[in-house]
């Protein structure tokens, strides 16, 4: 734990100046951590705006055609870090997933694709080159744990038809919520002369 908060950097037995492994700078001074409690409130009643205008927004932008609100798990909370849903390009004349992200950011709502694949970012090939994993499981399994990431196909569909704006569109009131939904629906009408015009 002590390598993974502190950059990956050696501690303990370990020699050496360098990162031994990856990590991250979750380093806090106590002047930090003192301004970050003073903050503890303001985050609880952002974190209730940002659920009321979520829950708002699921329950209306579903009604556009192509576009499918999260579905969250019974009896779960979300604190919306991102406001995702689903893009169906088939309902907006064929407007690829970037193409409608474009237009609805060029109608003043900014959002995007947000994740990819992300067991092709290198971290689970490093990983299975470590000498831990060959220490735990023969090279055939490696392998085969390797190559079976292409079977992940319904990942693959989520990451190439995800839409997501960032938490702050949902601290808006209620007019700004319409907004976003007045611009996705104006997409939306209007997609099959802006996928003429992109082709």
């Amino acid at each position: 734990m002590q390598l993974y908060h502190n950059c990956g950097r050696a501690v303990g037995t370990n020699k050496g100046n360098g990162s031994f492994t990856r990590g991250n700078n979750y380093r806090m001074t106590q002047a930090q951590a003192v301004l970050l409690m003073q903050q503890l409130d303001k985050l609880v009643k952002e974190t209730e705006i940002r659920r009321t205008n979520a829950d708002y927004l699921s329950a209306n932008i579903g009604k556009i055609p192509g576009i499918t609100p999260v579905r969250l798990p019974a009896d779960s909370r979300a604190v919306w870090h991102l406001y995702s849903f689903r893009y169906d390009p088939a309902q907006f004349n064929g407007l690829s997933r970037d193409q409608f992200a474009k237009a609805v950011s060029a109608e003043g709502v900014p959002c995007g694709g947000v994740y990819r694949e992300q067991y092709y970012d290198g971290l689970l090939d490093e990983a299975i080159a470590s000498r831990g994993y060959r220490r735990l499981w023969s090279t055939e399994r490696l392998k085969a744990y390797r190559g079976g990431f292409q079977e992940l196909k319904g990942n693959k569909q989520v990451c190439e038809t995800t839409v997501a704006m960032t938490q702050n569109m949902l601290l808006a009131d209620r007019a700004g919520m319409d907004d976003i939904l007045e611009a996705i629906q104006k997409v939306q009408k209007h997609s099959g002369a802006l996928a003429k015009v992109s082709a």
